[in-house]
């Protein structure tokens, strides 16, 4: 029989910082999917409705147990709480996170000191966490092909099948009984030492092993998650309806983000991080913990700190763009106030190459990418699954939403577009920025958010 702290063992050496064993059959969390699928939450995302989802033996008959893997991607950077203000934060009210008191995280700079694209003028977009650097479909599965091949040289009859979130295999509810983390209140999974912030994968085997125990649930009373949400979409706990979540809209969503949740997309632009910016267990520095009891408690034993992973396939791309001339909408250049007496935005100017980082890029940047750029800069990036013309859509939401007149020319050559989703969406985002004028102008208190 083989022994499965050698698996473990071989798991780990190859570079994954959580791993554990679940058994082939998850009923009620396997149940529980197929029910949330029929409620509708899972929006347009029809392959959800796959029925070899609803047991892995569908997928691989002869599996028997199954093997699950996390990798952290998490970087010391500002979460979004922290690097995002206003506006540019969502609508939700999500409360700013503890800053780190020290470390990278703390020194962290957007951009280079003195670079185009480091003042504090200008207007950012956020990119979800786990899509700053490589595409971890590429990573994870690579690492769990070597997880495999060691697997089947410990035991050369074995069948195995392999997944990273792209098969019809439910991998969060394997994970859970695997022991790798409990389920939270904002549907991700959450190691006790780690936090929240891993990608999973899993090995389906055939080999007979004895599973982990699931790991208890250790949100308590704690609803952070639920009342950051800027679209409400963590309906109750432990339940998100993702037809009304931020990363649905920016990245699987293919028609129109609804008028009513585009002023709470904030400035995300790809993806949305916010309710596990916000989670306790996500925590930087010590400090309050949620227990199995619900009650909140400091104490000396419970100090602790994310984890942070320092893979060079995580850490946030630098990426260039070229000023050539664009068949697409071009970037409006941000113009000092007053001068050629000129309002900010009033005219756009070419400048030459410029790079910037992903970790909250200023969205004058990603305006400037034409078709090619998108394509070569996202080659291998998670951001290439939204597509150009959902990026197009994207930055039209996050730009109306940061009020910022200096974009009305790449708006109004964006509501020129062939594509009417991105017409619909520069044109919406073009009043909105009007409207915030005309209450400026009459003196009202200025709401980016309403």
């Amino acid at each position: 029989m083989v022994s499965i702290s050698l698996i473990k063992e071989r798991a780990l050496a190859i570079g994954f910082d959580l791993v554990g064993v679940a058994p082939v059959t998850t009923g009620q969390d396997l149940e529980f999917s197929k029910q949330w699928v029929d409620r509708g939450f899972g929006g347009e995302m029809e392959y959800l409705k796959n029925p070899k989802r609803e047991d892995p033996r569908r997928v691989l008959p002869s599996a028997r147990s199954v093997i699950c893997a996390g990798l952290i991607y998490n970087t010391p950077r500002p979460y979004s709480t922290e690097a995002c203000r206003g506006a540019n934060a969502g609508a939700g009210g999500a409360q700013p996170h503890p800053a780190p008191a020290s470390g990278a995280a703390a020194t962290a700079e957007p951009d280079r000191p003195g670079g185009p694209f480091s003042r504090d003028d200008i207007p950012r977009a956020w990119i979800s966490r786990y899509a700053w650097g490589h595409d971890y479909h590429e990573v994870m599965r690579a690492k769990l092909e070597k997880l495999r091949a060691a697997i089947e040289a410990l035991a050369p009859q074995v069948e195995t099948r392999v997944y990273v979130d792209t098969g019809p295999v439910v991998e969060r509810a394997l994970a859970r009984y695997s022991g790798i983390g409990w389920m939270g209140k904002n549907t991700c999974l959450i190691n006790e030492e780690k936090g929240s912030w891993f990608f999973l994968g899993v090995v389906l085997t055939s080999l007979e092993l004895r599973p982990d125990m699931p790991a208890p649930d250790r949100c308590g009373t704690c609803t952070r998650c639920l009342e950051a949400c800027p679209t409400g979409a963590l309906v109750e706990p432990y339940v998100m309806d993702a037809s009304r979540c931020i990363a649905y809209f920016t990245i699987e969503l293919n028609g129109s983000i609804p008028r009513e949740f585009r002023p709470a997309v904030g400035s995300n632009v790809f993806g949305c991080d916010i309710c596990q910016d916000v989670c306790p267990w996500n925590s930087r520095c010590s400090g309050q913990l949620p227990v199995a009891s619900g009650q909140l408690r400091v104490a000396s034993s419970q100090r602790r700190s994310v984890a942070v992973t320092s893979l060079a396939e995580f850490q946030p791309l630098e990426v260039s763009v070229s000023a050539a001339t664009h068949s697409t909408p071009s970037p409006p250049a941000p113009l000092p106030q007053g001068e050629g007496g000129r309002r900010p935005g009033e005219g756009s100017v070419q400048s030459p190459t410029r790079s910037f980082s992903l970790f909250n890029p200023p969205l004058e940047a990603l305006a400037s990418f034409a078709a090619e750029d998108f394509g070569r800069a996202f080659a291998r990036s998670p951001i290439k699954r939204a597509k150009y013309r959902g990026w197009l859509r994207n930055l039209c939401v996050a730009i109306g939403n940061s009020g910022d007149r200096r974009f009305v020319p790449w708006l109004e050559k964006a509501a020129r577009h062939p594509h009417p989703v991105i017409r619909e969406h520069a044109e919406w985002a073009l009043e909105r920025i009007a409207r915030e004028e005309q209450k400026e102008g009459s003196g009202a208190p200025r709401r980016v958010a309403s």
